[in-house]
């Protein structure tokens, strides 16, 4: 299975991969960003179906995968590759945006991501989305993404099944809480039918 951990910054995402490797029997945990260490992807936009492949090459040896970063589910959902997948899960890891400003502050900045009411706005997206495939899709829909197929979920209403994001607040959690919580959805999920395989044809 694939599962994405997805939201805007200051949520704990990256110290969540950290945190888990090596607590789930065959699962893979990476960080978005480790991808941009590559000289290969430095200058492109296909990063997501990159990790994708790299997930099939797990899934081919019996490895589940999880990733990091702020990918939105749709998006994820309408690389190339996604239907090759053995199951999909996302959660969005949220926080109130008081506490997203104080932890941005608190650390290390980049002048390409400064803190800015965008930085907020790009969180409410992220938590609209993960609750409604409807909501504002015209954030994502991108004519600059060859081989991208947004049209597999644009249709699908809130409340489809397939839409499926667990939701966890991490505003008054440590990161070892979240992490717990986040490796209990994990462990959670991986006993339940899965919606999204290629058997289920889930795109059509």
């Amino acid at each position: 299975m694939f599962f994405l951990i997805s939201g805007a910054a200051a949520t704990g995402k990256k110290s969540v991969v950290r945190m888990l490797k090596g607590k789930i029997k065959d699962l893979e945990c990476h960080w978005y960003n480790e991808i941009h260490e590559e000289d290969a992807f430095k200058d492109k936009h296909d990063e997501e179906e990159e990790w994708i492949k790299r997930a099939l090459i797990a899934q081919a040896n019996g490895r589940d995968f999880l990733l990091a970063g702020h990918t939105p589910f749709g998006k994820l959902l309408a690389c190339p590759s996604a239907i090759k997948l053995n199951g999909i899960k996302c959660c969005l890891l949220d926080c109130h945006d008081f506490v997203r400003v104080e932890r941005y502050l608190d650390r290390p900045q980049f002048e390409e991501w400064p803190l800015c009411q965008d930085t907020l706005c790009w969180a409410v997206f992220h938590r609209m989305h993960a609750h409604d495939p409807k909501w504002e899709q015209r954030v994502l829909l991108s004519k600059e993404m060859p081989g991208f197929q947004w049209e597999r979920w644009t249709d699908w209403q809130k409340g489809d099944k397939r839409w499926d994001v667990k939701i966890i607040d991490t505003s008054e959690n440590t990161v070892e809480r979240t992490a717990e919580f986040v490796q209990n959805w994990i462990m959670e999920e991986k006993q339940k039918k899965q919606e999204l395989t290629p058997e289920n044809i889930w795109w059509e």
